[in-house]
């Protein structure tokens, strides 16, 4: 009995693990706009912002998609972090940013949700 409990919360685990895969745009993030800024000074701020306190695993500027982790420690299984800029390109009158925090696990009760964090960083270092 104890054994197939043991496998059973494993099940549970494994299949509520959230990786930077799972991170898509327009799944539920929090969007805020950007007015007179270039992609090129958004998509810079965008790393300088998500490189200061995670690990960026993947990093795609001609698809303004940055995907970050903050590793597991004493009271967290960790996070991962998406931010997707819409559109791509310079010259647009606005732009979106769209910031999405999930924690590792669905049964995870500690963890940082990075989603005020990332988009105050953002601002910070547009100046706004």
């Amino acid at each position: 009995m104890m054994r197939w409990i043991t496998w059973l919360f494993v099940a549970v685990f494994i299949s509520g693990c959230a990786t930077v895969d799972t991170l898509q745009p327009g799944t539920g993030g929090s969007t805020f706009e950007i007015r007179g800024k270039s992609y090129d000074e958004i998509w810079k701020a965008v790393v300088i912002t998500a490189s200061r306190s995670l690990t960026i695993v993947e990093s795609n500027k001609e698809t303004g998609t940055v995907r970050a982790e903050k590793g597991a420690g004493m009271t967290t299984w960790g996070e991962v972090v998406g931010i997707f800029v819409r559109p791509t390109s310079n010259g647009a009158p606005v732009y979106t940013v769209e910031v999405q925090s999930l924690k590792r696990s669905r049964i995870q009760i500690t963890g940082q949700d990075w989603t005020t964090t990332i988009i105050s960083g953002i601002k910070a270092e547009l100046g706004q």
